[in-house]
């Protein structure tokens, strides 16, 4: 926790506020898996990296993005943790799943968080409906090769897409066949630490 103090105290001072919050988020997603499989993690020990990880990754949003959306949202990772730590940003959670989704809606109000709004369906279809987000970001929702494509076969609008990976990121990306890379630009790559958890990455692309 003191590790997530340090990474809530860059967005908040003091942190004390958006950290109780992100406590909040993590307990009630904790027990809103033991009825959904919202993820993996079923304890704090297995839960804490995981908001670690989308805090630490929020470092890398720029200032003037306005809109953001979560896609494949699942349990709210990254989505409501940016939430909780982005107040004055647009949050968009875009989940195909009823469950999922109810479970998000229902987590945006517990926590209070007017800046959320839940798109109940595929995010290709709920995107043509709402304004082009600055930002879309991913995160553990399916491999690198196969969300670039179906992005693109989908004809998404957006300003950046920030995938959050593990280490094979980059291997995945440079296996990829050339005619499907010329469709995008690969501007910045970023490398950050979860302390003794590791290295996570952020690649952020740019439809070319």
């Amino acid at each position: 926790m003191g590790l997530l103090r340090d990474v809530v105290a860059e967005f908040a001072d003091p942190p004390d506020g958006p950290l109780a919050r992100l406590e909040e988020y993590g307990s009630y997603l904790l027990a809103g898996n033991t009825v959904a499989r919202l993820m993996g993690p079923r304890d704090w020990d297995g839960l804490f990296p995981h908001l670690l990880d989308c805090a630490a990754a929020a470092s890398f949003v720029p200032q003037d993005a306005r809109t953001i959306l979560d896609w494949g949202s699942g349990g709210g990772l990254p989505g409501l943790v940016w939430a909780i730590l982005f107040p004055e940003k647009r949050i968009l959670l875009a989940e195909r799943n009823g469950k999922k989704a109810g479970f998000l809606e229902e987590a945006a109000v517990r926590l209070e968080l007017t800046n959320v709004e839940v798109l109940h369906g595929q995010a290709e279809e709920e995107l043509k409906h709402e304004e082009r987000p600055d930002i879309m970001v991913a995160r553990a929702v399916e491999p690198l090769p196969k969300l670039l494509k179906r992005i693109r076969r989908n004809r998404v609008h957006f300003g950046s897409l920030f995938v959050m990976a593990g280490p094979n990121w980059e291997e995945d990306w440079e296996e990829m066949p050339e005619t499907s890379k010329s469709s995008w630009v690969l501007p910045a790559r970023h490398k950050y630490s979860l302390g003794e958890r590791g290295e996570r990455f952020l690649a952020i692309f740019k439809p070319r």
